[in-house]
Order: structure tokens, then C-alpha cells, then sequence
């Protein structure tokens, strides 16, 4: 059964990896990539208030939703041979990709639900500075990279489990977290005060030209 939550952890590693590279910084590079369509898909949140009414469309008719869709399922193929060692860690790599389109799509199609539930994400498409808060489904790699920037405080999640905890649990989660990657929370302070800094500036992250 540990292999369940280590696949959980493995599959949060991996969307902040592939988001983070393959997603930004390979295109970036690569205009010519299959995954440019993602910067398309950062403008059209970024015009329309975080939706994406992408996500309403056939994976046949949008290119991003393709991408997207096929990727989740080539992970899942790809981890199907696995079942036969070790099932709650195949059940987990499917339980995650799962997790990831059904949070994602609903993210963008209700930025209210975005808002309350992903902060994290709605923060790397609506703050000033896009290259950042990678993780999409719990925002737990962001943290222990440093790369979680909080853009509206009075949204965010209020422990980097990003989930809803009791008093009594969450401040001793608080603490253990900072007193394991002070580095990390040392990074993660700077950039949410030059976030505010930005904002306070009235700075907005140019959208690129898709």
C-alpha cells in the first residue's frame, strides 16, 4: 500500500518537471514544438480572467487538449506493465493523471473554483510573473523547490500540503515544513515580497504572441 502515496509524490514531481521544462522553457527555445500550443493556452487564460474555454473542445479540435490529454494517457500506458509488481503504485500513477485533467479542466472552465481550490495554479497564470508555482494538482514540489509564489494572500492554501487541515495539525505541519527546507521558505518569502512589490508597482507579465 506505500506505493500508492509514492506515487502520488512521484506524480507531483513529474507535472512540476515536465510543466516547468518541457512546457515553458523547451518551447520557449523551440517555437516549432508540438507543446507551443501551451503558450496559447497561457494567453487565452490570461485574457479571460484565468478560463479557458479550450476545455470544452474535442482533443480532436484543439491542439493543446490533445497534447494534454495524450500525454496523461501515455504515462498511464507506459506504468500499466507495473500492475504486476506493484499495483498501488499503478493505481496511483492512474489515480494521479486522473486528478490531473479532472482539476485542470474544472480549474479553467471556473476560475471562482480555481481560486478556492488550486491557488496555486491560478497564481502561475494570473500573477506578474508566469514562471512559477509549476504544480497543478497540490502545490507540494513547489514548495520544496521554492518555486511557490503566493500572488493574492487572502486566497492561498494556508499549509504546503494545500489541503484543508484542522488547527491542530496544520501548525505543527507549518513548522516541521520550515524547519526541513528552510532554503526553500527562504526563496519562497523573497519572491512572494517581490510579487507584491510588482503588483504594488502595477507590473503585468507581458502574454507572449502565440
Amino acid at each position: 500500500m506505500l506505493g500508492f502515496p509514492v506515487a502520488l509524490l512521484s506524480a507531483n514531481a513529474f507535472e512540476w518537471y515536465a510543466h516547468k521544462v518541457w512546457l515553458h522553457e523547451y518551447p520557449r527555445k523551440h517555437r516549432n514544438s508540438p507543446f507551443f500550443t501551451h503558450i496559447r493556452h497561457h494567453k487565452r487564460a490570461r485574457l479571460n480572467g484565468f478560463e479557458d474555454q479550450g476545455y470544452t473542445a474535442s482533443m480532436w479540435q484543439d491542439q493543446e487538449m490533445f497534447n494534454e490529454k495524450i500525454a496523461l494517457i501515455g504515462l498511464c500506458v507506459v506504468f500499466t506493465p507495473t500492475v504486476v509488481v506493484a499495483p498501488f503504485f499503478t493505481a496511483g500513477v492512474y489515480y494521479g493523471a486522473w486528478q490531473y485533467w479532472s482539476k485542470h479542466s474544472k480549474a479553467h472552465l471556473d476560475p471562482q473554483w480555481a481560486k478556492a481550490n488550486l491557488p496555486w495554479h491560478y497564481d502561475h497564470h494570473m500573477n506578474t510573473n508566469q514562471d512559477a508555482n509549476w504544480c497543478v494538482t497540490r502545490p507540494w514540489f513547489d514548495y520544496i523547490m521554492g518555486t511557490r509564489v503566493i500572488g493574492e494572500a487572502d486566497i492561498a492554501e494556508t499549509n504546503p500540503l494545500g489541503m484543508d487541515l484542522p488547527a491542530w495539525i496544520e501548525q505543527p505541519v507549518n513548522k516541521l515544513a520550515r524547519r526541513l527546507l528552510p532554503k526553500a521558505f527562504a526563496r519562497l518569502d523573497a519572491h512572494c515580497r517581490e510579487e507584491s512589490f510588482r503588483k504594488a508597482q502595477g507590473q503585468v507579465m507581458a502574454i507572449e504572441a502565440a
